[in-house]
């Protein structure tokens, strides 16, 4: 058997010359200035400052957002009925999530519209640790038409407020909701 010849790995055959830029800082500008590509820039950086969302794209943003929160909204409901071994079908899952679109649509248009402003975050964050604990609180002490009831309308939109809010709300508020379970709610 002969045996293989270790090359040479490729990495190694790139060459490692630093690349020699002897064109001072000053030429670069002139240069940059003189074939006009520094105003496009800048033009372009107006036009973006310039631009707005509009009513109609939110309206849009939010039927396309409450399509993917509608089909969750139905699949918690399949979840609570299989966990209480309630007959389901597949009709009745697009059915649920048919129906739902038309609520969640106005609710998704304004919170999304608003959420970049501290006090829909605000509201949005307290909303999130109300509806999360109501939550948890009907999966510990209601009967199970209750929670067949309740649990996937709560869970949709607990799931919404913490997609829409900032990273520093949505952590604050999940963690209060876990502090409920953990000292309120579990059993010791």
């Amino acid at each position: 058997m002969a045996k293989k010849q270790v090359s040479e790995p490729l990495i190694n055959r790139i060459p490692h010359h630093p690349q020699n830029d002897n064109v001072p800082e000053a030429e670069k500008m002139r240069l940059f200035e003189s074939t006009g590509l520094l105003q496009k820039v800048k033009q372009r950086e107006a036009e973006l400052a310039k631009q707005h969302t509009t009513s109609t794209e939110y309206l849009w943003q939010a039927i396309f957002m409450s399509i993917p929160f509608a089909f969750l909204l139905g699949t918690f409901d399949i979840t609570v009925k299989v966990q209480f071994s309630e007959p389901w079908t597949y009709s009745g899952l697009l059915i649920k999530s048919l129906k739902s679109i038309p609520a969640l649509i106005p609710f998704i248009y304004l919170t999304n519209r608003y959420k970049s402003s501290n006090i829909t975050q605000t509201i949005m964050a307290t909303s999130s640790v109300v509806v999360g604990s109501f939550l948890l609180y009907t999966m510990h002490h209601s009967p199970s038409l209750g929670q067949m009831m309740r649990a996937p309308g709560l869970a949709t939109i607990w799931v919404y407020f913490v997609v829409q809010l900032n990273l520093l709300p949505a952590v604050i508020s999940l963690l209060i909701s876990a502090t409920y379970w953990y000292f309120g709610l579990r059993k010791p």
